[in-house]
């Protein structure tokens, strides 16, 4: 009975975040959010369509997991599962999709001596990574504490990869997709890069994305909302062959 009461009042306004520049899963592009995981997003809300209008907004993603955090809507797109780092998110939707964490490098970096801390090295590796990402193992935090990786955080997949193709970096660090995807476009953009050659130096992880939903968000369709999202990413999944992933 509970459930028919939250159910019964159609158009439900239901807000999700989006990361705004993480192409090709999640991006703003001509005022329009786009991408992987947003296509199926748009497709899954089409059967909650009844009962809920699902909103996704671009957000910058620091931004946007601070108003999670403050419960000011249900969920964010895409995080990775990370329980104990951000405890404010407290439970995931099915996986989206399974990303690769790798590290790209100028060719000339030893990455490799930088990781293993029973080498000595003349001077740090610059590694950039998107601001708010979660992605470094254990090999890499121990690097930074010793000094012989120097992290900075920059706004963007873009904003990361001109620095590393202007040496302004000499490594980054996110999922392989969408740093060949941003290589492959500031490289059409900019033909001056082509000749700057950056190469794959690491693996880190295989991790998969998902909706993220709001602790904080008190709504009592909250975990109606939730169930039926679920069943409906599913079933577009499995419609496209998407879920073998």
């Amino acid at each position: 009975m509970l459930m028919c009461a939250f159910t019964s009042h159609s158009n439900v306004d239901v807000t999700i975040l989006a990361d705004d520049d993480y192409p090709p899963y999640s991006y703003l592009e001509n005022g329009e959010v786009k991408g992987i995981y947003i296509d199926l997003l748009r497709r899954a809300s089409t059967q909650l369509k009844l009962d809920y209008h699902v909103k996704i907004i671009p957000t910058p993603w620091k931004r946007a997991l601070l108003t999670v955090k403050k419960g000011d809507v249900i969920g964010v797109v895409p995080p990775y599962l990370h329980y104990d780092s951000r405890p404010f998110i407290s439970s995931y939707s099915v996986a989206l999709g399974t990303e690769f964490v790798v590290t790209y490098c100028r060719e000339n970096v030893d990455l490799k001596a930088a990781l293993n801390l029973d080498l000595p090295v003349n001077k740090p590796v610059h590694l950039g990574m998107n601001a708010g990402y979660l992605l470094l193992d254990e090999r890499y935090k121990q690097a930074i504490a010793r000094g012989r990786i120097q992290l900075w955080e920059n706004k963007s997949t873009a904003a990361n990869v001109i620095k590393l193709l202007t040496n302004k970096i000499d490594c980054y660090v996110n999922d392989r997709k969408a740093t060949q995807y941003e290589l492959n476009s500031i490289n059409k953009t900019y033909p001056q890069y082509n000749t700057v050659t950056v190469i794959e130096k690491d693996e880190l992880s295989h991790r998969t994305a998902h909706i993220g939903f709001s602790r904080e968000f008190s709504y009592p369709y909250k975990d109606d909302f939730i169930k039926r999202m679920n069943r409906a990413l599913l079933d577009v999944m499995n419609e496209t062959g998407k879920f073998k992933e």
